[in-house]
């Protein structure tokens, strides 16, 4: 059996007509554990037409799917991110509760949640954000590294190709 690397992987099941979207979203979030592996909570995200909220599309701890997707996050209550993330297309936030993009989202997401870092990229459709892949740390801080990020670019890059 040839051992194919995730992205290769990806990209050959995204492009499978016959797979619903929520399929499509698992294997992202699959994908995003196999390459990113400080990763243990990974999630994908749809901003609404305003971009003034995102939804939670599908969110995997560790290896499994957890079933409370649906969160809503209003831009309301987390301007700094909103405004990073549009403009940069990545957050990467080490200590998620204080850096300045993401520390609003402590106390009602983060310590409810066990996350302590936070790296987040776009992804688009006809080059404009309709969505995000978070990938966050639980139980401690994680330095992001320059592969990690690479790699979550890429996978956006895939993502935003089939989406």
């Amino acid at each position: 059996m040839v051992d194919i690397d995730p992205l290769t992987d990806l990209t050959i099941k995204l492009s499978r007509e016959s797979i619903s979207p929520e399929k499509k979203y698992r294997e992202i979030c699959r994908t995003v554990r196999r390459a990113i592996h400080h990763a243990n909570r990974v999630s994908l995200w749809r901003f609404n037409e305003s971009r003034s909220e995102i939804s939670c599309l599908c969110l995997m701890e560790e290896d499994s799917f957890l079933a409370d997707f649906g969160t809503v996050l209003p831009q309301s209550e987390c301007e700094e991110y909103f405004e990073a993330i549009l403009q940069k297309e990545v957050v990467i936030a080490p200590i998620a509760r204080e850096h300045p993009y993401t520390s609003c989202f402590t106390e009602a997401y983060f310590k409810p949640n066990n996350i302590y870092s936070l790296l987040d990229y776009v992804f688009h459709h006809d080059f404009k954000p309709i969505g995000i892949i978070c990938c966050e740390a639980t139980g401690e801080p994680e330095a992001w590294s320059e592969r990690d990020v690479f790699m979550l670019k890429r996978i956006a890059s895939i993502t935003s190709m089939f989406y």
